[in-house]
């Protein structure tokens, strides 16, 4: 099965809008607090290029490789992501 990874903020609206909604839909994800990920963090704001988020990341079956999905180059609203990540699960 593949695993969602939410990269979050503690304090961000977005980052927490997206984690109730999901909660409220039965998705399960995991939850990644970039100030206590910091390295992890860094790895994907270099390979992305980006540091926006929410950051998703829609880990594949063979769990060695995924897609990331960023905040206004791949979804434009909470809404959007949802519907990206039930169609990718």
């Amino acid at each position: 099965m593949k695993q969602i990874l939410i990269f979050t903020l503690n304090g961000c609206l977005q980052c927490r809008d997206l984690k109730m909604k999901l909660t409220e839909q039965s998705i399960s994800f995991k939850d990644i607090e970039i100030t206590k990920n910091q390295e992890l963090w860094k790895q994907v704001t270099s390979q992305t290029g980006y540091d926006l988020l929410p950051t998703v990341f829609i880990q594949n079956d063979d769990n060695s490789t995924g897609t990331v999905y960023i905040p206004d180059r791949d979804f434009q609203d909470i809404n959007e992501i949802i519907e990206i990540i039930k169609s990718n699960i």
